[in-house]
């Protein structure tokens, strides 16, 4: 296990083992702090064991709580928190903690094992539950290293992927035996066999944050924020690290993480995903938006990556093998970003993910909701300024940002469908049989696919569903650990989460501006320039589809191939797979948000995965 984890142990591994339990960790220090860590800890008198990997945040606070005297804090490991915590508040400890973090904790009094994890899933911790055993692990790739754990794929759940279904299965992993503690859970075992899995903590506003006005949901946006950004960059050993998109959540971290560097003394290492400098074509990329935050934010290192020499088949099976876990389409691009930031040293790495089903969605359905709900004055006023700021005709606001919503019906593209209705996964790469199956066999709700229509107005329902998908998942930590990085963020903060749930849904949009919160709260945080520009965001593979329709005949080869598997054939459907791949041409492009493309491409690489894990190549 201590080997599939190397990446994760820069600083050591350590293991101890007392009585049926064996606990181990791997150190990778982000802070000063850290360097006092020794585990596992062990106290003896209470026959207590805990291993730890964490990040908490307000430990003055936590501090006080545990009678650690303010002196003593700076040389107090996070660990050593974390076991006072759990003596003074037993299983109720993983709700007075916050940051990241994942525990586990061995009761020898109560002859019983706790897990926990924090509220947003932020570490990841993979477990399997045998007869008398208990394994757990960051990924399931460690937990295959204890001989009893089950090595197998669950077809049902690659066909969830292939149709991307939504409707939650918290926990629930590609593989037979292994499973995720959903973030915000806390998981117990007992040697006489009992199990419990409790939530210590749901989604939800916090009170503090209901009923108030416009001017304290501007305060709060940029003292909440600030503060999740501020907390993470704290006493840092090594310059942390951005994937910086260019949009307003990235860019919102970036500005806001200032002052928090003038007091380590370090910058911020940005990697940009961008179109070459002498690129003058049609596809719309970052690159403008990363170089003004590098204009007006002095404390960034900015660093732009075009992709070349590098694709999607780069490095495929060294990376399967590396990971023992799909690739994404994006995966090699999220590579590359990962190796320039290790290699300037950066240790901690942010990016802006979860500002849209945060403190910054886009509202794209607002105009409609204000009308459905009969604000009819607001909906003119709103109206009228989203025409002036979109600079979109009349007729084209109406047939994207009205009837959609609320008389689909009357949309021609909608009413043919209605006409010849088709299932919504038609779009995916899937075998119809095997779909339907799936339907039927109530493993995947149809009305809860990526692409099946949906109440849109209800926006606010919309963050929470996208809220829970994300906490009861894997987490993205993976990746970036493979290159040394631990991945941390600051719009997964349960503190962002409490407050963005507690924001009207009156305030998505305001005066046509989207995302108007963020503006103004941050007017003098982001380039001026963004105060007017439209909601669009640029994709981290702009040229995704030159680079697909570069490797067609690489692809086209492999799917042949493929299609000679049984198995395979059973789940995807091939033909589909391959008129997806041929929809658009090198230049019908889309700023990398070709849909077609994206499935295509994203239907390949699961096939390719099964195939691999499953070792039918060979």
């Amino acid at each position: 296990m201590r080997a599939a984890l190397a990446d994760r142990a820069q600083d050591g591994a350590f293991a101890e083992i007392v009585g049926p339990v064996g606990l181990g960790v791997c150190l990778s220090h982000l802070r000063h702090v850290d360097l006092g860590e020794m585990q596992p800890l062990y106290d003896r008198a209470s026959g207590i064991m805990l291993v730890a990997d964490s990040r908490l945040d307000d430990r003055e606070a936590l501090g006080a709580a545990l009678d650690v005297p303010a002196a003593d804090l700076p040389a107090t490991p996070d660990s050593a928190l974390i076991l006072r915590a759990y003596l003074k508040w037993g299983d109720e400890c993983p709700a007075h903690l916050l940051g990241d973090f994942v525990f586990a904790v061995w009761d020898g009094r109560r002859k019983r094992l706790l897990l926990a994890r924090d509220p947003m899933g932020q570490r990841d911790l993979s477990y399997h539950l045998g007869d008398g055993l208990l394994a757990f692990a960051p990924t399931p790739k460690a937990l295959w290293a204890v001989p009893d754990v089950p090595r197998s794929l669950n077809d049902d759940m690659i066909g969830r992927r292939l149709m991307q279904a939504m409707d939650l299965r918290p926990g629930q992993t590609m593989f037979d035996g292994i499973l995720n503690l959903p973030g915000g859970h806390s998981l117990s075992v007992g040697l006489d066999g009992t199990v419990s899995l409790r939530a210590y903590w749901t989604p939800q506003a916090d009170p503090q944050h209901v009923g108030r006005d416009e001017a304290y949901y501007l305060a709060a946006y940029r003292q909440v924020l600030g503060e999740a950004v501020a907390c993470r960059l704290r006493d840092l050993i090594a310059a942390p690290g951005l994937q910086l998109s260019g949009g307003y959540d990235s860019t919102a971290i970036a500005g806001l993480a200032g002052p928090a560097l003038a007091d380590i003394g370090q910058k911020l290492v940005c990697v940009s995903s961008v179109m070459p400098a002498e690129y003058q074509g049609t596809i719309r990329h970052a690159r403008r938006w990363a170089e003004m935050c590098a204009r007006d934010m002095p404390w960034i290192d900015l660093r732009c990556i075009t992709r070349d020499g590098i694709d999607a088949m780069t490095d495929l099976d060294r990376n399967l093998a590396e990971r023992e876990a799909p690739r994404s389409s994006y995966g090699f691009v999220h590579d590359a970003m990962h190796d320039t930031l290790a290699a300037a040293g950066a240790r901690l790495v942010m990016d802006g993910h979860g500002g849209d089903y945060t403190l910054n969605p886009r509202g794209h359905a607002a105009l409609a909701r204000f009308l459905k709900t009969g604000q009819l004055r607001r909906f003119a006023h709103e109206f009228r300024a989203h025409l002036r700021r979109s600079g979109r005709s009349l007729r084209t606001t109406i047939m994207l940002d009205l009837l959609p919503h609320i008389a689909p019906w009357l949309v021609p593209s909608l009413w043919r469908k209605r006409l010849r209705p088709a299932p919504a996964w038609q779009g995916q790469p899937v075998q119809r049989q095997f779909a339907e199956q799936l339907i039927a066999d109530g493993l995947v709700d149809p009305a809860k696919l990526r692409s099946a229509p949906r109440d849109q107005t209800a926006m606010r329902a919309r963050l929470s569903e996208t809220i829970d998908q994300v906490r009861s998942g894997s987490g993205a930590g993976a990746a970036a650990a493979c290159h040394g990085l631990t991945l941390t963020r600051p719009f997964h903060d349960k503190r962002v989460v409490e407050l963005a749930l507690a924001i009207p849904e009156d305030l998505y949009l305001k005066d046509g501006r989207n995302r108007y919160l963020a503006c103004r709260a941050l007017a003098d945080v982001y380039p001026r320039e963004f105060q007017h520009r439209w909601r669009r965001n640029d994709d981290e593979i702009p040229d995704f589809q030159r680079m697909v329709s570069s490797i067609a005949p690489q692809l086209h080869a492999e799917l042949d191939r493929m299609e000679q598997s049984e198995s395979l054939s059973r789940m995807i459907d091939f033909p589909r797979l391959r008129g997806l791949l041929d929809a658009r041409g090198p230049d019908d492009h889309n700023s990398g948000w070709e849909q077609e493309t994206q499935a295509a491409l994203g239907g390949y690489m699961t096939a390719r995965f099964v195939e691999w894990f499953r070792r039918e190549n060979r």
